[in-house]
């Protein structure tokens, strides 16, 4: 069952909006073979629920599942400086204190069904796990995908697989500007000193992503903007 998308490898959600379910495409070239080149746009990054088929029928199976999920971390640590001489670091919370009670229920077949449907549905509860923006899509995702991507290595820290991810693609604009070689994270792009006509380029894209992060408060980036 499924509320608001199906389950097809790719699925256009509206004219500029495509959702991609990563678990369903063989490699990286699979995923950018989909994505058109030359086209802006913002896009967020969320996790995906792969669930054992035999925890529908087996309660422990079922909870041993439930347990690792919530044993990954949920959020990147934050670490500032303390002025005048300390450093205070903040790491998620995984704690789970009704594990008991998760056992109990595990035993009833349509609580696990219940809570298997929702989790099929995650995205309408979920926060992103990362929000960004570009003047080219195919370039960006296929820098996220690449091996050792800032991305890919926060995520794989705390337990997720890029490649195991659903990914959602807003289309904003055609880029005009001529394409690098390669594109960079987000964190590297804010570093950089833009000219007058990159940021007129971005201006839909930079805003749209700065609303939704802010309204979201996605989980692996480190700085809005």
């Amino acid at each position: 069952m499924a509320w608001l998308h199906g389950n097809d490898a790719v699925q256009q959600l509206s004219e500029n909006v495509i959702l991609y379910d990563l678990t369903q495409m063989r490699g990286n070239s699979a995923v950018l073979s989909r994505i058109p080149n030359h086209i802006g746009g913002v896009y967020a990054w969320y996790r995906r629920f792969e669930i054992d088929p035999s925890a529908r029928h087996d309660p422990e199976v079922f909870v041993n599942y439930i347990l690792k999920e919530l044993s990954k971390d949920h959020s990147a640590p934050r670490e500032t400086r303390l002025p005048p001489a300390h450093r205070i670091r903040l790491q998620p919370d995984n704690s789970f204190s009704k594990e008991l009670l998760l056992k109990e229920l595990a035993a009833d077949s349509s609580f696990r069904q219940l809570l298997f449907m929702l989790l099929n549905n995650s995205l309408i509860f979920q926060q992103p796990l990362y929000i960004g923006k570009t003047t080219n899509l195919y370039f960006r995702i296929r820098n996220h995908l690449s091996e050792g991507s800032i991305l890919r290595d926060r995520l794989a820290a705390a337990g997720h697989n890029i490649n195991r991810c659903r990914l959602i693609l807003v289309y904003t604009s055609a880029s005009k500007s001529r394409i690098p070689p390669y594109d960079t994270d987000d964190e590297e792009l804010d570093n950089q000193v833009y000219e007058e006509s990159e940021i007129s380029e971005l201006t839909s894209e930079i805003l749209i992503e700065d609303i939704l992060s802010r309204l979201f408060l996605r989980s692996f980036t480190l700085r809005y903007g």
